[in-house]
């Protein structure tokens, strides 16, 4: 990927060729900047291809790489995850909500009052 970092691997998993998978770091001008992800060594190779590829997650990974499936305890881990971050985007989103109301009540009001003295009674 262009522009983006190399470093070893921070554990020893293998991808489907059996090679020891690369994590890397995405450049600034990635759509992910400084997000890391791993990804097999031989994924330009044609001869050798290899399509694995997972964002790395600082607290688990949701790809088991010896198997290619999806570990049960980690997908788990990753639904609460998403529920909690949900329910606060809810929480934020209801505020927002509130907030616009009585903005939207105050300009009203300035415009009312603004044309109220417009005609000279105020």
């Amino acid at each position: 990927m262009a522009g983006s970092s190399r470093s070893s691997s921070a554990s020893s998993k293998h991808c489907g060729c059996g090679d020891e998978v690369v994590i890397y770091t995405a450049g600034r001008r990635a759509k992910n900047p400084g997000k890391r992800f791993r990804r097999c060594p031989n994924w330009k190779d044609v001869n050798r291809s290899c399509s694995l590829f997972e964002w790395v997650d600082d607290d688990y990974s949701i790809t088991d790489l010896s198997g290619g499936g999806v570990s049960s305890h980690a997908a788990e881990l990753l639904v609460e995850t998403y529920k909690v971050k949900i329910s606060k985007l809810q929480i934020k989103l209801e505020i927002e909500r509130k907030t616009s109301s009585v903005m939207k009540k105050l300009l009203l009001m300035s415009w009312v009052f603004f044309l109220l003295c417009a005609y000279g009674v105020c």
